[in-house]
């Protein structure tokens, strides 16, 4: 399956962080941009809705229009507990990194890893740039009627 950027309802991580994903221990994850669905950002996620968690194999580039590449597997569900729209240079506090990789545990690691995912100069990550942080838990997976996919 290929598609340009992900639909609203999921959330996409890289294949490094595969394992992360399997074993429900990444719960946050951070985005450039104030992604907030009141200021109808298109990538928005509120809290309280549920959503598919989704491994690219196959990176792709919004910006260049290249088409991203999915695994079908692993394919999880999860709710969105929060959602903070901050500062780049204001997630300081290790507690703002509770749930995120082992890789992005620091703003300073944080800075390096959206530049890394997102193809920009690591310098470009400065007082001016709004992150969004989106925390979740994982959930059973439903059908249209609830009934448990999992």
């Amino acid at each position: 399956m290929t598609i340009v950027t992900p639909p609203r309802k999921e959330i996409w991580v890289r294949k490094f962080y595969i394992d992360d994903v399997t074993n429900g221990t990444v719960t946050t994850i951070f985005r450039p941009s104030r992604r907030l669905l009141h200021e109808n950002h298109p990538k928005a996620l509120g809290a309280g809705e549920i959503v598919k968690v989704r491994v690219v194999d196959k990176p792709g580039a919004d910006w260049k229009k290249v088409y991203g590449e999915l695994l079908l597997h692993p394919n999880r569900a999860a709710q969105i507990t929060d959602v903070e729209v901050r500062k780049f240079t204001e997630f300081v506090d290790p507690a703002d990194f509770v749930g995120s990789t082992a890789d992005v545990q620091n703003n300073q690691e944080l800075r390096i890893n959206l530049a890394h995912i997102y193809n920009m100069a690591a310098s470009g990550f400065g007082d001016h740039l709004w992150v969004t942080r989106t925390r979740f838990e994982y959930v059973p997976a439903l059908d249209a009627h609830g009934f448990s996919l999992t």
